[in-house]
């Protein structure tokens, strides 16, 4: 609590000096693969316009790293990709950017891809950002349960570049959303047409804390990255809380 209390000090004294015209100030910000890959280099271009000395931290915006930073106070913005209604209640001021659909992925050329039934999905190995099994993933273990098969008994944990890495070298299985698919970074990785297993769709959240004010810099970069959202993921309406004080724009 004395580290959030420390950080709403420093980003008033911020807020003041950004809205005075000062460029100057840290902004630390989980950004959730999904964007780092198709927004972050076009929001990262426009944000050093406008404020060039403005420190910027990033890390990979996965779950189990972000949530617990947000609390203790060591980052103020996190934009995450979550199963639609994993993050529930107010313990974070919560906007729904967009909501996108998952494929069953593997490399391309896969002998799996002439007969992926669900029985010989899960006797391969699986690559993910999260284990599953013991209720830390219930949607994805529905996913095995409404196909009538036991989850993968082989899974590897891991960050997504590495995942990349893996499937692109083995016979994986992992999960990706859809509009990830077809750029650069996954290249020779394929979603499995017709597969037995259906992953939820992923929503992308944007979460700050209640008590934590956005200064005009994390305001101006949280603006030119909504504009950077792919297209041809569903943009949702906001959540019954937004980000207090100025709002943010939305998607041109």
């Amino acid at each position: 609590r004395a580290r959030v209390i420390s950080r709403q000090v420093a980003l008033a004294r911020e807020d003041l000096r950004q809205a005075g015209g000062d460029d100057a100030g840290t902004l630390r910000v989980g950004l959730t693969p999904f964007l780092e890959f198709t927004a972050l280099g076009e929001t990262f271009s426009w944000f050093r316009q406008r404020y060039r000395n403005v420190e910027l931290q990033l890390i990979e915006g996965l779950m189990m790293r972000v949530l617990p930073r947000l609390r203790d106070g060591t980052l103020d913005i996190a934009a995450v990709a979550a199963d639609v209604g994993e993050i529930e209640g107010d313990e974070f001021i919560a906007r729904r950017l967009l909501r996108a659909p998952q494929r069953i992925v593997v490399r391309a050329g896969h002998p799996v891809l002439a007969n992926p039934d669900a029985r010989a999905l899960t006797a391969l190995e699986w690559v993910l950002t999260q284990p599953i099994g013991s209720a830390s993933q219930p949607r994805v273990d529905a996913m095995f349960a409404l196909a009538g098969v036991a989850p993968p008994a082989r899974v590897v944990v891991c960050e997504t570049l590495a995942a990349m890495s893996i499937l692109r070298h083995s016979d994986a299985v992992s999960i990706f959303p859809q509009p990830l698919l077809g750029h650069p970074e996954t290249r020779d990785i394929v979603a499995i047409d017709n597969a037995p297993l259906r992953p939820c769709d992923i929503e992308l959240l944007l979460l700050t804390q209640p008590d934590v004010p956005l200064t005009p810099a994390a305001e101006f970069l949280l603006d030119v990255l909504m504009r950077g959202l792919p297209a041809g993921a569903a943009v949702t309406s906001p959540a019954s809380r937004s980000p207090r004080r100025r709002s943010v724009a939305a998607r041109g």
